[in-house]
């Protein structure tokens, strides 16, 4: 099912869970965990061939001059970092289709190979709220203890379709490691990327791994994203009207609402009233 590299010496590291798929809206999860393991090398490296569906999972091919190029495969690895002298495993890539259970009794076999010390969840969704610079991020954990100041819990009782990465986080929980996951809220009207919740997710992550990451470059992008999108919103009335109406439909203390619209309802609401495109902040 995959293949081991040689690992470098690693003290103590915390493993992420941030794949692409499911309960990535907008790929902010995804997004932030290929950010803090740009340019790294991969530990583990999963068969596509025992993990994908390519129906659902396509490979990407590329063609110049008239013919193909390169094939570029589904991937799910273990890639690792160390921020600041921490040592950090992250599962990346596209979330799988198949073997889910045996995944499950690997990355507990690894774990615990690795001397893993904690595990992070990232996780993202669509949620009809208004934009804003500040991110917001609920979470859940298996030991209060490794709650910190500012985590809001979710405390809301709902029921919606896993994410491999919360069931594998499950699997590693059942097994004794410690675990929190962190979920960034997304504005249905935005695509990707959106920067505000990989920006939030960043420093949850780096809140857990007691370090300080080189965020000044995403603080940038944030601010550029929401220019934007404030600028949309003062010269199309519709978008304004469309993003009023989200603010009075959720209040002031909606969190997660009950049920989580599809992919298809939240383009279709959006289509209605947001035809226009302006690169991947939405609108």
């Amino acid at each position: 099912m995959y293949q081991l590299h040689t690992p470098p010496p690693m003290e103590d590291p915390t493993l992420i869970f941030g794949m692409a798929g499911w309960g990535d809206a907008a790929s902010a999860a995804s997004d932030a965990a290929d950010w803090l393991v740009e340019d790294s090398q991969p530990v583990v490296t999963f068969d596509p061939d025992a993990v994908f569906d390519y129906r659902s999972n396509r490979p990407v091919i590329r063609f110049s001059g008239g013919d193909v190029a390169s094939v570029t495969w589904p991937r799910l690895e273990i890639r690792h970092v160390a921020p600041s002298g921490r040592d950090v495993l992250a599962l990346v890539g596209n979330e799988p289709d198949f073997a889910w259970a045996e995944i499950c009794d690997t990355l507990v076999d690894l774990a615990g190979r690795f001397g893993v010390e904690k595990v992070i969840t990232l996780g993202s969704v669509p949620t009809p709220i208004r934009h804003s610079p500040e991110g917001t991020v609920f979470c859940s954990a298996s030991d209060s203890r490794m709650l910190l100041a500012g985590d809001e819990v979710l405390m809301d009782q709902f029921v919606v379709p896993a994410s491999a990465g919360s069931v594998f986080r499950s699997a590693v929980v059942e097994a004794g490691f410690p675990s929190i996951g962190y979920w960034a809220q997304v504005p249905q009207y935005v695509g990707r990327p959106y920067h505000p919740a990989i920006l939030a997710l960043l420093r949850k992550t780096q809140a857990q791994l007691g370090i300080e990451l080189e965020l000044d470059a995403i603080i940038n992008d944030v601010g550029q994203q929401m220019a934007r999108l404030d600028e949309i919103l003062e010269r199309r009335d519709d978008a304004r009207a469309f993003v009023d109406g989200l603010e009075l439909r959720v209040g002031n203390t909606a969190k997660f609402p009950d049920e989580l619209p599809t992919a298809d309802e939240i383009a279709d609401e959006v289509a209605q009233y947001l035809r226009d495109s302006e690169g991947g902040d939405g609108f």
